[in-house]
């Protein structure tokens, strides 16, 4: 399940790469590319989600170990930059509501990659006891 979970944030983080060239999704602004004409994608953006990919790809490929330490690793790392960011929205000149549209992807990615790091599972519908004998 973990690796396949990794391979997984490694195919998402290669798509996310891709779609920030594509001209019709990501046009240019400047020096940046804005992703959904809502993301500005710059160098840095790639060289993250690329290397997030990379190793998502190298830690599936090797072991369940590999993939639950590349779990956690990144989603700490992703979960920390969304925090970081919508803390940062109190205090930039952006609505807030934007800033947590833009924050939007690495909380659910980090919290998925979080929770299967971890084991946190959907709990199992709950059983009727049996009846007492006797």
């Amino acid at each position: 399940m973990l690796r396949k979970v990794a391979f997984g944030a490694g195919l998402f983080g290669t798509i996310v790469v891709v779609l920030g060239w594509i001209p019709g999704i990501s046009p240019h602004a400047g020096h940046e590319r804005m992703m959904f004409n809502a993301f500005a994608i710059s160098a840095i953006d790639d060289i993250t989600h690329g290397l997030t990919a990379l190793l998502a790809f190298a830690a599936a490929l090797h072991s369940e170990r590999a993939s639950r330490l590349f779990l956690v690793t990144f989603g700490s790392y992703y979960a920390l930059d969304a925090t970081f960011y919508l803390l940062n929205g109190f205090v930039n000149d952006l609505p807030w509501k934007d800033d947590i549209m833009l924050n939007l992807p690495h909380v659910v990615v980090s919290s998925l990659m979080l929770a299967a790091a971890y084991g946190i599972r959907p709990a199992a519908p709950a059983r009727e006891p049996a009846p007492a004998l006797g």
